[in-house]
């Protein structure tokens, strides 16, 4: 890899994790070039501004893929899997967090609105079969991660725990057994 791209990178990781973690709008190209011990002037040079920066961190995020589930069931087993293993709190900015702290800001929130539909909605709407109970799993999975990281509701059980995974897993059912709207 040669040095261009090492910082290229070095950017991108730094950047995620202050607009993941702390908003597009609250986190300055000057926190971000310091954050990698870089000259700011480098994210003009390869991202063209901040706001390509922004999309640029939005290059990690994984679709969710109609062909990788073999049924509702399948999806469901994934996701209790993917958020009951997922690091604690703090270690890295999460695509919830993303989504949490720059879906209603006026710069980027339609962008997090079409990467919501185009890498997660799209995909659960195939797999479900319905736009409203996707919509209503998507939902699901969001209150419960705000409930469990943001909000620390006493009942919801401590993270990667069998009780956690039964929690969970009655949300994302319950969301995918209501009637179809």
């Amino acid at each position: 890899m040669n040095k261009g791209q090492d910082t290229r990178d070095l950017l991108q990781t730094h950047a995620r994790r202050l607009f993941w973690s702390n908003g597009y709008s609250n986190v300055s190209v000057r926190e971000v070039a310091k954050a990698a011990g870089v000259d700011v002037a480098l994210i003009a040079r390869y991202f063209g501004s901040k706001l390509g920066l922004f999309e640029a961190t939005l290059d990690t995020l994984k679709k969710i893929d109609p062909d990788d589930f073999s049924s509702v069931d399948s999806l469901v087993d994934v996701f209790v899997e993917l958020f009951a293993n997922a690091p604690k709190e703090g270690t890295e900015a999460s695509p919830i967090s993303m989504i949490l702290l720059n879906a209603n800001d006026s710069e980027v929130g339609t962008i997090v609105a079409r990467i919501q539909y185009e890498y997660w909605q799209s995909g659960l709407e195939k797999i479900i079969g319905s736009k409203s109970q996707a919509a209503l799993f998507f939902a699901a999975m969001m209150g419960f991660s705000v409930g469990q990281k943001i909000l620390h509701l006493d009942g919801i059980a401590e993270l990667g725990s069998d009780e956690y995974r039964a929690q969970f897993r009655h949300m994302l059912t319950t969301a995918i057994a209501s009637p179809d709207f």
